[in-house]
């Protein structure tokens, strides 16, 4: 499965820079009056930045099949870059043609908007990026202070703004409203993504009663959650929560859920409070009203595709969650858990491990501090053959174990980190 995952991923990628702009290029290409043959090029250009942010904002709605494809993490990395890589496009565009009037105010109304969007989106979404550019992350921890998510979201949304005034432009251009094929594909396109986007603006979710919101540690609360109606999803998914009717918590934010599914209709999430939406959860009280939207996440998926013969989950504090509901959900394969966290406060739902230690198939280490690659060796064994490495919490440390993992004999389709960094 995991090799399966990285065809996918390599697919989706030619499709988003190769395939999606295509339909554009063909019908513009041959469609285009020769009298303009000296604008052919730029004008491709701008073509082809439509379209990547058109999939860009399409990307932004969180469609499920994409995330059971690869994975929301990767394709909001996909929606980032496709997002740049248009603005540099359009630069190229706006610097090599010519216009005037309501044409060229509108092209660079919508170019000045997506300039300023991308230097902001750099440091408040692009966790693919600040995770790994350490200056940019501290930026985003001094503003956020004052640029709560929310806000974040609206600014964000001002992306919407700049694509219709980048439609408008196209209309107003009187030798581009000619070439008929070009118009149907540009039209069909503009008006799927703005369906759906419109469609995914408003609160999405099962809708869903709060029965406990209990204090787990000093910065960590369980939220239990009865839904109208059966919600599907897997062991060791994440949902998004949000509290449509209350101040600062009505934008989706995603957490794992704990519990396997059951048919109480019950969703079990551990929300540590570490921003402004997440420490204001603490004043959810029971009988409150949310809308849980679900499940998204590859852990299940790739075990059942893969059928492994052991699991090795490596977790480090927060990062424990999701694993929580995959050991409960999937007792008849061995698992080993090597579960670590900075402090012995943070070493959470101990009792469920006393519990599990009863099985027969089931070990784990729980320590204050990190693994180093001798522990992980040992748990590991020495036939790694089939064995299937499952990696939780902190950016730093999965990165540094999907190296460390390589180096110690196992291959890219043997390990899977599910990065939580926007």
């Amino acid at each position: 499965m995991l090799m399966q995952r990285k065809y996918l991923l390599g697919l989706a990628w030619m499709t988003a820079i190769f395939i999606i702009p295509l339909p554009f290029i063909q019908t513009l290409n041959s469609g285009l009056s020769s009298a303009y043959v000296s604008e052919r090029v730029p004008t491709l250009y701008g073509t082809i930045a439509y379209s990547w942010m058109l999939l860009a904002i399409y990307i932004g709605t969180k469609p499920k099949w994409i995330d059971r494809l690869i994975g929301l993490p990767s394709a909001y990395m996909l929606h980032g870059i496709l997002s740049l890589a248009a603005i540099l496009l359009a630069f190229l565009h706006k610097e090599e043609t010519w216009s005037n009037g309501l044409i060229k105010l509108t092209g660079d109304w919508a170019f000045d908007i997506f300039i300023g969007l991308s230097i902001y989106s750099l440091v408040f979404f692009a966790g693919w990026l600040t995770s790994r550019v350490l200056p940019l992350l501290w930026i985003k921890k001094q503003l956020e202070f004052i640029f709560k998510h929310e806000l974040s979201i609206w600014i964000h949304r001002l992306n919407i703004l700049a694509t219709i005034l980048v439609f408008i432009h196209v209309l107003l251009i009187p030798y581009i409203r000619q070439i008929k094929y070009f118009m149907v594909v540009f039209l069909i396109a503009t008006l799927f993504v703005f369906a759906t986007y419109t469609i995914s603006i408003f609160p999405r979710g099962k809708k869903a009663r709060v029965l406990a919101n209990i204090q787990v540690t000093p910065n960590l609360h369980q939220f239990s959650l009865k839904t109208r109606g059966h919600m599907h999803f897997f062991p060791g998914d994440y949902v998004f929560l949000s509290f449509p009717t209350m101040a600062g918590l009505k934008e989706p934010h995603p957490f794992s859920v704990v519990n396997v599914p059951n048919k109480k209709n019950e969703v079990v999430l551990a929300i540590r409070g570490d921003g402004d939406f997440t420490r204001k959860l603490s004043n959810v009280t029971q009988s409150d009203l949310a809308l849980v939207n679900g499940g998204f996440g590859q852990y299940q998926v790739i075990i059942d595709n893969q059928k492994p013969s052991r699991l090795l989950l490596i977790a480090g504090g927060i990062g424990i969650t999701p694993f929580l509901s995959l050991i409960e959900g999937n007792a008849s394969i061995p698992i080993n858990v090597l579960y670590s966290s900075h402090n012995k406060e943070n070493l959470l739902y101990p009792e469920k491990f006393l519990q599990w230690n009863n099985r027969a198939n089931f070990e784990y280490t729980m320590k204050v501090g990190r693994f180093n690659d001798e522990q992980v060796l040992s748990a590991l064994g020495e036939n790694t053959k089939n064995v299937l490495v499952l990696i939780g919490g902190p950016t730093m440390m999965g990165r540094y174990w999907l190296k460390r993992l390589r180096k110690l004999g196992l291959t890219g389709s043997q390990i899977y980190y599910e990065e939580f960094s926007w």
